[in-house]
């Protein structure tokens, strides 16, 4: 707080340490270019005590990433979960030096070592990031992947706010009926939009179709 950018980077290894002798179960991995200059690349973290609880939680968890804006910029990653009064819950946090298919793999292998396991079934919400969109079946792929509804409506080429409102109450459809109600007013207002939307696939997005939604809804704003 008081020093250096550089001081404080120093002194990862040596505050990890102490943190585990408060916390026993506090996992913490440093990544370094050479054993030589000790110059870290990325580093995972994650807290004993949402380790012991995460089985209480619900089976879906959010990742997304955020720009670090101190003296070496950088990238931070995070996972968060649910709870079952649909409180957010964080799980695990990685800084890399940037958002790359090496970062995402190594910060989810950690995540998937230190909390599910590569063979458990449970929901991904996430951007529409192609990095993202290629790691996640590569790390899980026995998870199901689905995209966050805000993030979507925001992308969808329109300038009309209603097919966006249209679209997110297509998301939350719990029934046939409603979701196709939604869908045709999209339909008979905004073609263009609609023909974006048909591009993704209703199962990574739809309440109504995406398998397990009964623990998560997607359009969650946990992703911002």
């Amino acid at each position: 707080i008081r020093r250096s950018f550089q001081h404080a980077y120093q002194l990862l290894t040596s505050y990890f340490a102490e943190v585990r002798l408060v916390y026993p179960d506090f996992v913490f991995d440093i990544q370094t270019t050479s054993c030589k200059d000790k110059r870290f690349t990325r580093y995972f973290w994650c807290f004993g005590p949402p380790k012991k609880t995460y089985k209480l939680l619900r089976p879906a968890v959010v990742i997304d990433k955020t720009f670090l804006k101190g003296g070496y910029r950088g990238t931070l990653l995070t996972v968060i979960a649910i709870d079952p009064s649909n409180h957010i819950f964080p799980l695990a946090f990685s800084i890399t030096d940037s958002e790359t298919t090496k970062s995402w793999i190594y910060f989810l292998e950690m995540f998937g070592s230190n909390f599910h396991g590569y063979d458990t079934r449970f929901i991904v919400i996430s951007d529409r990031n192609p990095i993202i969109i290629n790691v996640v079946p590569k790390v899980f792929p026995f998870a199901i992947h689905t995209f966050c509804v805000f993030h979507i409506s925001n992308n969808i080429k329109t300038t009309l706010e209603s097919t966006m409102i249209a679209f997110r109450m297509a998301a939350e459809a719990l029934t046939n009926i409603d979701f196709d109600k939604h869908m045709n007013v999209i339909w008979n207002t905004d073609p263009v939009g609609l023909q974006y939307i048909l591009g993704i696939p209703k199962e990574t997005w739809s309440n109504l179709y995406i398998p397990m939604s009964r623990y998560v809804r997607c359009h969650s704003v946990l992703l911002n």
